[in-house]
């Protein structure tokens, strides 16, 4: 597999970690953590257009997924991971903001010369 660079989309993820350090208004750690996501990371990846029937479907057909994002690059993205289109909103304390993902990893087909993943798209508040 591989990508072209013009169809290639920059998107973003972040990984589920359960151990985030509360920061203060300084920006210091409090010594508290809580569970979250990691500090998002970017990527390139060939974007479908969303789901259809038209072609073999490489995750199974129980599986609900709205898009899938192919890339040549080697990530440590997991089935828990979120991910953005547009570049994703932090909080005030620095903290990734979870809410405003578009995506989450729904399932992940990793090959020799490439990883697709499916991406299920998430209700935001308007």
């Amino acid at each position: 597999m591989r990508n072209l660079k013009r169809n290639t989309k920059k998107l973003w993820y972040s990984n589920y970690t359960e151990n985030v350090p509360i920061l203060d208004e300084n920006g210091d750690e409090t010594g508290d953590y809580d569970n979250g996501y990691s500090s998002p990371t970017f990527f390139y990846a060939s974007l479908s257009a969303s789901r259809g029937n038209a072609y073999a479907d490489m995750f199974g057909t129980n599986l609900d997924y709205t898009r899938t994002a192919s890339t040549v690059e080697k990530l440590p993205i997991k089935e828990e991971s979120i991910v953005w289109i547009s570049e994703p909103t932090l909080n005030a304390g620095g903290t990734v903001d979870k809410d405003s993902a578009d995506y989450t990893v729904a399932g992940i087909a990793d090959g020799i010369n490439g990883l697709v993943i499916a991406l299920k798209a998430r209700a935001k508040n308007a």
